[in-house]
């Protein structure tokens, strides 16, 4: 049995819908833009416990936690003209509207879940499908305004912690092997962005020509793959650099613990260096997922939103930030 429980962080299926009765929402104005919102939200509201937030009316900062959290993307935050979101109670579900597409309707679990995630998914999916004009074709499937989206409309992404594949000077051979295959490795906010501590998503390049059950065994199966190449990866570093592993998370740990002040990026630095001693055992907390946790509160807005604070200033955030994740740090290792 292939051990994920310390590489496999969370799981996320994303289905994208269009209508066929509306242009695409990059086309649409005025009246047209709240009509699609309330049409999607006549049929999700009633299903369960969600709550609708429109772009233009929700404060910019609660906007920029969600993107933080990954319910919204920075082009749904960017669209207060005819934006909106909606949240489950938990939000494990998050339904944006008129992002790319009209739905862009997403469910998030930990662990390598994504066969679960499509079926909690499904439910709101298949209620949409069954009352509003969809955008369809026989032949092609769901029609989106993205080619990548046509067919299945749908991205199956699995978030991973991949140190020792990273510090083994393999994610470059990973990325373009896994490109051929028909698949994406991305940072940890998405397209374009970077790897911050060591945390990649990896998912289906394309939804056409695979259908659902397809597409999810084809990820899930590459994942306990890279799961493998990781666990050996570390097995490598261990045997070769083992003092020097234990100095760097130890210097991490000491930084998060004793720093004055600190950038969002040293920390995810840092913090990814400790999920590392977390992983190999060089280091135990009482709570393995506080780092998760503070990988995401230590953020920008959620660091902000959690001040109290309208707005900070790099300086007051930096200073801000320290304290919290020392605090936070305290008591947290088994000594």
């Amino acid at each position: 049995m292939v051990d994920v429980s310390s590489i496999v962080v969370s799981s996320r299926i994303r289905l994208a819908r269009s209508l066929d009765n509306y242009l695409f929402p990059v086309n649409l104005i005025g009246e047209e833009g709240y009509s699609v919102i309330k049409d999607i939200a006549d049929v999700v509201l009633p299903l369960g416990d969600y709550k609708i937030f429109t772009m233009q009316q929700l404060p910019v900062l609660d906007a920029e936690v969600m993107q933080e959290k990954h319910l919204i993307s920075k082009k749904l935050l960017d669209n207060k003209d005819n934006g909106a979101v909606i949240l489950s109670g938990d939000e494990t579900i998050s339904i944006m509207i008129n992002e790319e597409d009209h739905i862009r309707a997403q469910c998030f679990l930990k662990g390598l879940s994504l066969d679960k995630a499509y079926d909690n998914l499904s439910r709101v999916d298949d209620a949409i499908i069954n009352k509003l004009e969809i955008a369809y074709d026989p032949k092609l499937g769901f029609l989106n305004s993205c080619i990548t989206n046509v067919g299945t409309g749908m991205r199956a992404s699995v978030m991973m912690f991949l140190p020792g594949l990273t510090l083994a000077g393999e994610m470059d051979n990973v990325i373009n092997l896994l490109s051929n295959q028909g698949l994406t490795v991305r940072g940890v906010f998405g397209e374009g962005s970077t790897s911050q501590g060591y945390m990649y998503q990896v998912s289906n390049a394309r939804s056409l020509g695979m259908n659902e059950k397809d597409i999810i065994v084809k990820v899930t199966s590459t994942c306990l793959k890279l799961c493998e190449a990781e666990n050996a990866a570390r097995k490598s570093l261990i045997k070769d650099k083992e003092i020097e592993l234990k100095d760097r998370v130890y210097r991490a740990f000491g930084t998060l613990t004793n720093a004055y002040t600190i950038t969002a990026s040293e920390f995810m630095k840092c913090a990814g260096e400790i999920k590392i001693g977390l992983a190999l055992g060089f280091m135990k907390f009482k709570d393995n997922s506080l780092i998760d946790r503070l990988m995401f509160d230590a953020l920008p807005s959620t660091l902000t939103k959690m001040s109290g604070e309208e707005a900070l200033s790099d300086e007051d955030e930096n200073l801000l930030r320290a304290k919290f994740v020392a605090k936070t740090l305290k008591n947290a290792r088994i000594n």
